[in-house]
This record gives C-alpha cells, structure tokens and sequence, in this order.
C-alpha cells in the first residue's frame, strides 16, 4: 500500500480543498447546503479522477473513458455514503465536523475501489 496510498491521499487532499472551498462558496451565494455539498462533489469527483489517473495510478494506462466511468461509479457510491453521514450529522454538529467525518469514511473504501477496480493492474493485463 505505503506509497501509492499517500499519493492517493495526496489527490484526496487536493479533492477535499476543492470540494471544501466549492461547498463553502456555493453556501455564502446562498446556495442551499446540501445541494452545494453536491455540486462541491462533482467538481472534486473530477478533480480527483484526473489526480489518480495521472499521479496515483499512473502506470495503469487502459482507457480513459472506462475508468472514468468506473471513477464515477465508485465516487458516486462512496459520495451517497459521504453526503448522507453529512446530511445526518450536520442536523447536529457544525457543518465542517459533518464534512470532514463524511469525507473520511468514504476515503476508504474509495481507496480499495479505486486500486482493485478502477485503476486495477489485473483490469491492465486483461485488456491486453
């Protein structure tokens, strides 16, 4: 895991400050907060998909438009879980505590998708 996983926290950093600054600026334009948490999601979705694919996973070089489908299954699977413990702990805790406890649960388990599935060296070898 050890390299590989801090680059994968590196892009997740740089996804969460853009997922974080995103949410923030869409709450003070008086964006209703969920659905800025959602579009925030989006663009660090994407952001992070070009970060793993680049840097993290770099040498698994299959087809781009299939891991980015897979990028967003998994991210979309793994945001529904993030945004819902943000849902449910924000009606009780201040919304940068809801934020960052959702993000991390999800990191998990976007991490062992991500290196198993999405941008897996098995999936590299069978499309050769």
């Amino acid at each position: 895991m050890g390299q590989q996983f801090i680059k994968f926290a590196m892009v997740g950093v740089l996804g969460f400050v853009t997922d974080l600054l995103i949410f923030y600026l869409l709450v003070f334009m008086n964006i209703e907060s969920l659905v800025a948490r959602v579009c925030a999601f989006w663009c660090a979705t994407i952001v992070t998909w070009l970060g793993y694919r680049l840097f993290t996973f770099a040498a698994y070089d299959s087809d781009w438009f299939k891991q980015l489908i897979r990028h967003l299954s998994v991210s979309h699977l793994f945001g529904l879980m993030n945004i819902s413990v943000f849902y449910c702990l924000s009606l009780i805790v201040p919304l940068f505590l809801a934020f960052l406890v959702g993000t991390t649960i999800a990191m998990l388990g976007n991490y062992t998708f991500s290196k198993f599935w999405v941008f897996s060296e098995k999936h590299e070898k069978a499309a050769t």
